[in-house]
């Protein structure tokens, strides 16, 4: 429509009278005033439907993010607690080492103490001869070996039960 009349004011304009010219240029200048209104309108128009997609986007970003520093918070508070609970048995496993030392070194103490001892026995009491006895092979007899045993032989002899 802005089109047309703008068509007839030029062309009034190039041929028609001079009170018909001023009416023309005045069409044209409002025609140029509704045109750039309409324009400035439509182009906030097109910056608010485009700031609200901005917005949408920022909003859907801002909850992935929320989301996403919950989910590491819930990591954070779980590998706290495993490096709590490492460094409490990282403590105790301290705590026995130092136990097991004080023990090893109170065992070694005494091994060089009986070693000590044994060398000093060693040399006060020479080891006795060892005699080695036959073995047997024959199966004594349990009654004569106890009359042998305690020289019973002298005694009346005792007779097995049957």
């Amino acid at each position: 429509m802005l089109a047309v009349v703008g068509c007839a004011a030029v062309l009034i304009v190039l041929f028609g009278d001079r009170l018909s010219r001023g009416v023309a240029v005045a069409a044209l200048l409002a025609g140029a005033v509704l045109a750039c209104t309409l324009a400035w309108r439509q182009n906030r128009a097109a910056e608010r439907v485009s700031r609200a997609a901005e917005l949408g986007q920022a909003m859907r970003f801002n909850e992935q993010l929320r989301a996403e520093r919950k989910r590491n918070r819930a990591v954070l508070g779980t590998l706290a607690g495993r490096f709590d609970d490492l460094n409490a048995q990282l403590q105790q496993s301290k705590a026995r080492t130092c136990a097991l030392q004080q023990e090893l070194s109170t065992l070694r103490g005494n091994f060089e103490a009986l070693r000590v001892e044994l060398e000093l026995q060693a040399v006060l009491h020479p080891p006795a001869p060892v005699v080695e006895l036959a073995p047997r092979t024959d199966s004594p007899d349990p009654w004569v070996t106890a009359r042998e045993l305690w020289r019973i032989d002298d005694r009346p002899a005792i007779s097995r039960p049957a």
